[in-house]
């Protein structure tokens, strides 16, 4: 084999087992599976030919035995490059793979013997049965230990794996924080930027624009305060309610003229000829609408 075969080799191992390759396990392991995939490829092979070939020639018979041969070999091999392939720190699956497929042998090594006077006949010289009982062992022991590598190849990757997957779940976990956070700052910045030429503040109150006025006292801080203090207010007060009303309307302006009366009996009057005064002007009004109709008629 090529130095790129065997190059090839180690890149399957290391893709599909994933695990650090001992070179002559590995090419031990691929020479069982590829002769097990030929023994199998002979066996189907030889049912197909031997089947359109008839029962009285004796080729036929042939040609089943060797695909008997090659079938019965063909299955364990597989299972024990697969044991072989499959990195295991005990030693007892490949020894059980081995007893496995070497009963497995001895049965092959009957049946040809056997096979096909003293063959599942009706004369006492039948070996069929003892045949296929001792080939059962071998494969019973060969499906044992490789289910037993394939458990123990499964269990050792999942712990290996298991720390693993744990830091980079504590990764992802990080990285998504940093990602919302960063985010949530964009949103805060994006808030601010729309409200900067609203007229409403994060209350809720609209914004008035409005100018303070900063007055300079430098000029006036000088001045001598100890007059303003030894200085004295003069006051005025009215003399009355009455005074203190009248400089209330002389403030608002526009003082009205109002007549109060000194008694009921002279406001009651008063009511009755303002009303009679409404009552008049009422009337005039109306006659002189309907001196302005008759007026239109005749215009």
């Amino acid at each position: 084999m090529s130095s790129d075969g065997q190059n090839t080799l180690i890149a399957l191992y290391r893709r599909y087992v994933d695990a650090d390759p001992d070179e002559t396990t590995v090419y031990a392991g691929f020479a069982l599976f590829f002769t097990a995939i030929g023994l199998l490829a002979v066996a189907l092979a030889a049912v197909v030919w031997s089947g359109g070939i008839p029962p009285e020639n004796i080729f036929k018979y042939e040609l089943r035995e060797v695909a008997g041969v090659t079938g019965a070999l063909g299955i364990p091999l597989l299972l024990v490059s697969v044991v072989v392939l499959l990195p295991s720190r005990y030693r007892f699956p490949k020894l059980l793979a081995g007893a496995g497929l070497v009963v497995c042998a001895v049965a092959v090594v009957q049946f040809v013997g056997a096979y096909p006077h003293n063959w599942n006949v009706a004369a006492s010289a039948d070996r069929s049965g003892r045949i296929v009982g001792v080939y059962s062992l071998g494969a019973v022991a060969v499906v044992a230990a490789s289910g037993t590598s394939l458990v123990g190849f499964q269990i050792a990757r999942a712990k290996t794996s298991g720390p693993a997957a744990g830091g980079s779940d504590a990764e992802s976990d990080a990285t998504d924080e940093e990602d919302e956070e960063a985010v949530s700052a964009q949103v805060r910045r994006d808030m601010d930027e729309a409200l900067s030429n609203t007229e409403l503040s994060w209350g809720g109150v609209r914004k008035t624009e409005t100018t303070r006025l900063k007055l300079d006292t430098s000029a006036v801080d000088d001045v001598d305060r100890a007059s303003f203090e030894n200085a004295k207010a003069t006051e005025t007060r009215g003399g009355g309610v009455d005074d203190a009303v009248a400089g209330l309307q002389g403030l608002r302006g526009g003082k009205k003229d109002t007549a109060v009366g000194d008694s009921t009996d002279d406001q009651a009057a008063a009511l009755a000829e303002l009303r009679k005064r409404q009552q008049a002007d009422a009337e005039r009004e109306e006659s002189e609408g309907v001196v302005d109709r008759i007026r239109g008629l005749f215009s």
